[in-house]
């Protein structure tokens, strides 16, 4: 239900705009969406699209506890002496990498899969953090292979 969040405070901002409370989506509102794509389902296929609705919630969950988890471990690498930290680098290598790549992909380029459901402001995220997932890729390699 995070995501909500994010929708109505944070996606603003890369309209440009800001958040506008009026165009804010509520809980209600947001869990009507929800039961209205649940009425969509095909006929006989009703608790595959019950399970679909409840693994992308399930999914966003556990991304945000993920992310928290990756927070928490930069905290402690911040503790390790430059050599210790090799791990973290390789770890957070291969995460930007791959948060690059999904954000050039929103971004449009190409040859990078396909995202069927981008919005405006999610192809402005992935044209602005494309490029700082790529240096932190650049940066977390440079690290992993100098400790």
């Amino acid at each position: 239900m995070l995501a909500r969040w994010v929708t109505n405070y944070i996606l603003p901002f890369f309209g440009p705009g800001l958040p506008n409370p009026a165009k804010s989506l509520t809980r209600d509102e947001m869990l009507k969406m929800l039961d209205a794509a649940q009425d969509a389902s095909p006929k006989g296929k009703e608790d595959t699209s019950r399970d679909y609705i409840f693994l992308m919630l399930f999914e966003g969950r556990q991304i945000s506890l993920a992310s928290w988890a990756v927070a928490a471990t930069v905290i402690y690498g911040l503790t390790l002496g430059l050599e210790a930290r090799a791990p973290l680098h390789f770890m957070f290598s291969v995460v930007s990498v791959l948060f690059a790549l999904v954000n050039f992909n929103h971004a449009g380029i190409p040859g990078l899969g396909e995202h069927p459901r981008v919005s405006r402001h999610g192809r402005n995220v992935g044209i602005m953090f494309g490029p700082v997932w790529a240096v932190s890729a650049v940066f977390n390699i440079w690290a992993f292979i100098g400790a």
